[in-house]
């Protein structure tokens, strides 16, 4: 078929697609094979990474509140008598917060792999800097992409993991993240009862002293009013002093029961998480996924090599009709591709063909 008479690329049928692809299948083989190359290439390097893994869900706190509640509902006032529970999405972002990050950062940890050697958390991973405060930072940026946390929306279970090039130090890192969170929820909880018992006991001694002081005005009045069972009016002043004791008694039981229960709180050291999975980690690495990685670059490579054989033959022909265009580019795409393989054979020391080359067809002109 001459060149005036040779059909359109949406016109080519299956035996020309398939002769064009058994003419250049070098070249395909050549994009696929190179792409799996450097996709093994990608992961080859990859370090064996363990993973350490550990599961929690919170607990509500278990502090009665009741005193409070009762204090509170003689002013009007409705408080929850339960106690309160963080959410898991609190959980989650304290396993990664600076607050916790940091005392990982500044830890040491014994490596069972070398030895029972302790070393610091910088020179385990080769943190430089050229003040500590720079140290902390870098540090805490690699332990947050080390640290990863999530959160089942259907039982609230928290999930913390920890991937690291040592089995030993993933497994510390992860023991050390629950342990935190373990204390920083007792130091917070200590800490809110402190400020309550503080509060009650501002509280508790302004009652007592109304409670003596209501005492006082009813034990005056039974000594000046010996015989009142006559008088109505002093029978209705009597009931009244009466109240006012029995109110402030209650006010005074209330608040030395909530005084002794933040007391209690405040020294209280037990935990508020409940551990579901302790923390373990297997005893080999995680896969690297060398095969699915080196199947997508065999996918990438033969998908590149049949697009250039199609462009290179779509190219051709319409050089062969005499398009200016087609001709111009194939021009500029030789005088491009020439210095760059040039300059990777001098980098070689040998060499090498182009993996595909510009063909010029026979009847084509030297172009317009």
């Amino acid at each position: 078929m001459s060149a005036t008479m040779r059909p359109d690329v949406g016109d080519m049928s299956m035996f020309a697609i398939a002769t064009l692809l058994l003419r250049n299948w070098r070249r395909v083989m050549w994009l696929t094979v190179a792409g799996a190359v450097f996709a093994l290439a990608s992961v080859i390097s990859r370090p064996a990474l363990y993973k350490a893994m550990a599961s929690f869900a919170p607990e509500a706190s278990e502090a009665s509140r009741s005193g409070l509640t009762s204090l509170a509902g003689q002013f009007g006032v409705s408080l929850p008598a339960g106690g309160q529970t963080l959410s898991p999405d609190y959980y989650a972002k304290l396993l990664v917060s600076r607050t916790l990050l940091r005392r990982l950062a500044v830890d040491t940890f014994v490596i069972e792999e070398m030895g029972g050697k302790r070393v610091s958390f910088f020179d385990l991973f080769e943190i430089q800097g050229t003040n500590q405060t720079l140290r902390e930072d870098l540090a805490v940026a690699q332990l947050t992409k080390m640290v990863g946390t999530s959160v089942s929306k259907t039982t609230g279970i928290v999930e913390v993991t920890v991937r690291t090039k040592w089995r030993s130090v993933s497994l510390a890192l992860v023991t050390a993240l629950v342990d935190g969170v373990n204390e920083f929820n007792t130091q917070s909880r200590q800490t809110q009862a402190g400020t309550e018992r503080l509060f009650v006991e501002g509280r508790l001694a302004v009652a007592d002293s109304d409670l003596r002081s209501a005492e006082e005005r009813l034990g005056q009045f039974v000594r000046s009013n010996r015989q009142f069972s006559g008088s109505s009016e002093l029978t209705l002043q009597r009931d009244r002093l009466e109240r006012q004791v029995s109110q402030k008694q209650q006010l005074y039981t209330t608040l030395s029961q909530s005084y002794e229960q933040a007391r209690i709180r405040e020294v209280r050291d037990t935990p508020v998480i409940t551990v579901v999975e302790a923390p373990a980690v297997p005893s080999w690495p995680e896969p690297r996924g060398r095969t699915q990685v080196v199947l997508l670059g065999i996918m990438v490579g033969g998908i590149a090599g049949l697009i250039l054989v199609f462009m290179d033959d779509a190219f051709s022909r319409r050089r062969a009709h005499g398009d200016p265009d087609a001709s111009e580019f194939m021009v500029a795409l030789r005088s491009a591709a020439g210095p760059l393989f040039a300059l990777f054979q001098r980098l070689s020391g040998r060499r090498t063909t182009t993996p595909f080359s510009v063909r010029t067809p026979p009847d084509a002109g030297p172009g317009t």
